[in-house]
């Protein structure tokens, strides 16, 4: 029975829950990193946004007294801003519930700044607004003072519609929210607006274009806010499952389409990596297992071959010039045969060939006591592809030139890194 053999293994159910759970561990850390990093970035882009407007608030402010609040309004952004930082950079991320902790307390922080930074967006535009008006009215009064008793008329109805709509306009023609062309056609309003002095034509103009246009954009906004939250978790889980498995994650721009791909992809991700954890599972307590029954790996190769079926071997000692070589195929099949040592390929002879039914015929015993040992670490045997007998047909000679060879040192040293893994694994079945 102990030709090459070719296996199929599984998980018990319980083993596999225990991947599960960790799995769902490391998700959730990566994630609420994730999260924090995309927030953190945010933040920072918030903290930043108003230099015009401060300075645009500070002129006003030298030329009337009044800013209108945006002093203190930057004032309180900033000192809800600061502190997160320092919270961020000492976050422990190899804790699950600290990282998730963190990961809430600066997307409260997010929110908060995001309502401050639309009231200051809003001030900025009134502030603008304003100062312009000062502006030209100082302008104004410049080419007024030769003229004895000529006073400015008292604001009426139609200049406060045309303040308050120009304010409108700058407010929402700077919202990042909206669409480059959408933005130019606020801008475009505005600047109309602002040139036009028949007041009837003033209000047709507001009631026709500009009404319909803040609408429009209102609306835009709403739906890109409503969009952004559905999309932004559902990117940062699949920046975190992709940095997870060691992969690139693409870039999405926040769209439906963008919503309904992404749940797909970590529907994808999250298969392939339970598959990926169970093979790498399966194969961290093989080699454990053959560790702990005295055998000590050789060398190990790679190979994919033109039909895109990626292998990967590994050689243990067995003991008198003889091998076993283990070969992982990508569909999930395990084949273990037993073979001589040299550097070069070719046959065995005929001598060689009896010596390795013996060795074949030994290796019998411990092949069932390494299913044993499997199964005692949640391992079993999914399905049986073949078990041949011994037999010099199944004689062979293993080129080693063909495997990255390892010194005893580094057989060693493999071990024991190996070993916590999968001790660490089962740990957690008790």
């Amino acid at each position: 029975m102990s030709g090459p053999k070719t296996s199929r293994y599984t998980l018990t159910p319980e083993q596999r829950r225990i991947l599960a759970e960790q799995r769902k561990l490391e998700r959730r850390k990566a994630v609420a990193t994730e999260k924090i990093k995309q927030t953190q970035k945010r933040l920072l882009q918030i903290g930043g946004m108003f230099n015009t407007e401060k300075q645009i608030a500070s002129e006003l402010s030298a030329r009337t007294g009044d800013d209108h609040g945006f002093a203190a309004r930057m004032t309180e952004l900033e000192t809800l801003i600061a502190p997160m930082q320092p919270l961020i950079a000492h976050t422990d991320y190899d804790a699950a519930a600290a990282v998730e902790e963190v990961a809430a307390t600066v997307s409260a922080c997010h929110k908060q700044a995001e309502a401050l930074a639309a009231k200051l967006s809003a001030i900025a535009a009134t502030n603008e607004v304003t100062l312009k008006a000062t502006l030209s009215e100082a302008i104004d009064k410049g080419f007024t003072t030769s003229f004895v008793d000529i006073t400015a008329p008292p604001p009426n109805e139609t200049a406060s519609l045309r303040l308050q709509t120009a304010q409108q306009l700058a407010q929402l023609q700077k919202h990042t929210a909206l669409p480059p062309a959408q933005q130019r056609a606020l801008r475009a309003a505005a600047t109309k607006l602002e040139a036009i002095s028949d007041d009837a034509f003033l209000k047709n103009f507001i009631a026709v274009t500009v009404q319909p246009l803040l609408k429009q954009s209102n609306q835009l906004i709403a739906e890109s806010i409503a969009c952004q939250a559905e999309f932004d978790p559902l990117y940062a889980e699949y920046t975190a499952l992709c940095a997870l498995r060691g992969s690139t994650a693409q870039e999405y721009p926040c769209s439906r389409a963008s919503i309904q791909a992404l749940q797909g992809e970590i529907d994808r991700i999250q298969t392939a990596m339970a598959e990926e954890d169970e093979q790498a599972y399966i194969s961290d307590c093989l080699d454990e297992a053959m560790t702990e029954m005295g055998y000590t790996v050789l060398g190990t190769r790679a190979v994919t071959k033109r039909n895109g079926k990626r292998f990967r071997n590994e050689l243990y000692t067995y003991g008198d010039g003889t091998a076993v070589n283990i070969t992982y195929a990508s569909d999930g099949k395990i084949a273990m045969e037993l073979g001589g040592l040299d550097t070069s390929d070719r046959t065995p002879t005929a001598q060689e060939a009896d010596k390795l039914c013996d060795a074949m015929e030994q290796f019998c015993a411990d092949f069932k006591e390494l299913e044993v040992r499997l199964l005692a670490k949640g391992v079993i045997l999914a399905d049986r592809v073949s078990l041949l007998p011994p037999d010099a047909e199944y004689a062979q000679i293993i080129n080693t030139a063909d495997y990255a060879m390892q010194t005893e040192a580094q057989s060693g040293h493999r071990r024991r890194q190996k070993r916590p893994k999968a001790k660490e694994k089962r740990t957690m079945q008790h």
